[in-house]
């Protein structure tokens, strides 16, 4: 082979590699970025995930604590006598309700309660932190029953018991409940109840920092409704906004998992998403982020690659052309000069 095909063959085979370099940088580069992109989404997961589950199970504790508190027994003795004996408005039942009140109120304001009630085993909601129209009903046989207070004081006999957020009218806000039981001794005396507000939930689920302008974190219940405030909607979204993707078909199956898919927007997002680990609710957490904000960094290197590739490539086959057109002229020139020699 002469020095010039070996020269040649060099050089589209340099071509070809230099041509394919990007292509091949550009696949680990979107490898790498894509990674690092769910690496920080798994991250914000766990955080959050811990936040979460450590927020309920203070409540969890705080009711348990509460109710099996010695002041807390004997109050639910002395306000339920108080209470059967005159009433909400007697001298007696105002005496002792005086007495607890302050003790009460402490715990809302630390605590951030709505409210805490005092509900006696046969029903009686005999005293409340704060009046409301459940104040003075019964949870057995009365019209509030059915709701939320309702249910969790049924459930709160058997141990600690959770209801899931509803709508407060009246603090036009949304609120959950917690349940415990306070016993004297042995004697079961009723159910202590504590109402807590949807905001001190929403304040962690808002903590977008490092997320970017589309990244959302956000919860999941397994009526398939949100548990939280989307980013991207001005009205709430709590009980209103559905969501049903793969990422909560797989966390609700027990799945911890990050994959790229439509989120409730029908939006491409990379997604990380997980089960909570708590034992009264069924619920789930993601944490999304567009993929088109996610993964720019690509795009832009796409552009570059692109305009790179399609640069050296028209240089390969300018280079190709120009060493066939001379080889061309020089095979017609020998032609021609043998045909003059005839």
């Amino acid at each position: 082979m002469s020095t010039k095909k070996i020269f040649i063959t060099v050089g589209i085979a340099f071509s070809i590699f230099l041509m394919s370099l990007p292509t091949i940088s550009y696949r680990f580069l979107k490898d790498a970025i894509e990674t690092e992109a769910f690496n920080h989404l798994i991250t914000v997961r766990e955080l959050l995930k811990h936040q979460v589950e450590g927020y309920f199970q203070e409540r969890f504790g705080d009711v348990d604590v509460l109710a099996r508190n010695p002041v807390t027994g004997q109050g639910f003795s002395r306000l339920s006598k108080a209470f059967h004996s005159s009433g909400l408005d007697g001298p007696q039942y105002t005496k002792m309700a005086d007495l607890y009140q302050p003790l009460m109120e402490h715990y809302l304001i630390d605590y951030g309660y709505v409210n805490i009630f005092f509900v006696g085993k046969d029903g009686d909601v005999f005293f409340s932190a704060v009046k409301e129209e459940f104040t003075g009903t019964n949870l057995l046989t009365g019209r509030y029953k059915q709701f939320s207070i309702g249910q969790v004081f049924a459930r709160g006999f058997d141990g600690v018991a959770f209801e899931d957020y509803t709508w407060h009218e009246e603090l036009q806000e949304f609120t959950s409940y917690f349940a415990a039981p306070v016993y004297d001794g042995q004697m079961l005396l009723g159910v202590l109840v504590i109402e807590i507000p949807f905001s001190h939930l929403d304040a962690i689920m808002t903590e977008r920092a490092g997320l970017g302008e589309t990244g959302e974190m956000y919860l999941v219940g397994e009526d398939g409704y949100m548990r939280s405030n989307s980013r991207f909607s001005e009205a709430p979204t709590i009980l209103q906004k559905e969501v049903d993707t793969e990422a909560t078909m797989e966390a609700f199956g027990g799945i911890v998992g990050q994959k790229i898919i439509k989120d409730y927007r029908g939006v491409p997002v990379l997604s990380a998403y997980t089960a909570l680990d708590l034992k009264f609710v069924n619920w789930v957490l993601l944490v999304d982020i567009d993929e088109k904000e996610a993964l720019a960094p690509i795009k832009t290197v796409e552009k570059r690659v692109i305009i790179l590739g399609s640069l050296i490539t028209c240089i390969t086959f300018l280079y190709i052309y120009l060493v066939n057109r001379k080889k061309n002229q020089q095979i017609i020139a020998d032609s021609l000069a043998e045909e003059s020699k005839i």
